[in-house]
């Protein structure tokens, strides 16, 4: 299989959020959360509209609807909070600014930058997720990818033969629309 090459990938700041945004909202324990927060809202909302019933239109206990505003304000500004994070970690991470290029290649993932040069073979390649159409991440590490940008590939490689090459070396590929 002839190399396939990505040329020039470099991630902007909106990118670098949104892509792992998507990721973040896709985490089992993110979605997790999210199901417990709405299931504890729906409690409290309940609560609320019979105490409302049975008290003719008044509030008698005011922790009810308390809690209830301080959960959805967690909920809103949760999400708030993730986003400011990940701009940050992006603005402390000079690699992610640098353009790279990068070449599969059958026995390695070699990336070249003015930060270095690097070569990993594939069985240190543990996953790979791609992000909606553009972005596939390949992970050596639980808490550290490549970032490659599908639409820097030189023709004629395609998307396909990416996955292609992932699945000749037995790397498992999710996807995230």
């Amino acid at each position: 299989m002839p190399p396939i090459q990505f040329s020039h990938v470099t991630m902007s700041a909106d990118e670098f959020v949104a892509v792992n945004f998507r990721l973040w909202r896709a985490a089992p324990a993110t979605r997790r959360n999210h199901w417990i927060l709405g299931v504890g809202l729906a409690l409290l909302t309940a609560s609320l509209v019979m105490e409302l019933m049975n008290t003719r239109g008044h509030i008698t206990t005011w922790s009810t609807p308390a809690l209830l505003v301080v959960g959805v304000a967690y909920g809103l500004l949760r999400a708030a909070l993730v986003r400011r994070q990940l701009r940050r970690g992006y603005a402390q991470n000079p690699v992610l600014q640098q353009p790279a290029d990068f070449t599969l290649t059958d026995e390695a993932l070699q990336g070249n930058s003015a930060v270095g040069e690097f070569r990993t073979p594939w069985n240190a390649i543990r996953r790979a997720v791609r992000v909606g159409p553009d972005w596939l991440l390949l992970y050596p590490t639980q808490a550290a990818c490549y970032y490659l940008d599908l639409r820097c590939l030189i023709a004629p490689a395609t998307p396909a033969a990416v996955e292609a090459l992932l699945v000749q070396h037995s790397i498992s590929l999710r996807q995230l629309t």
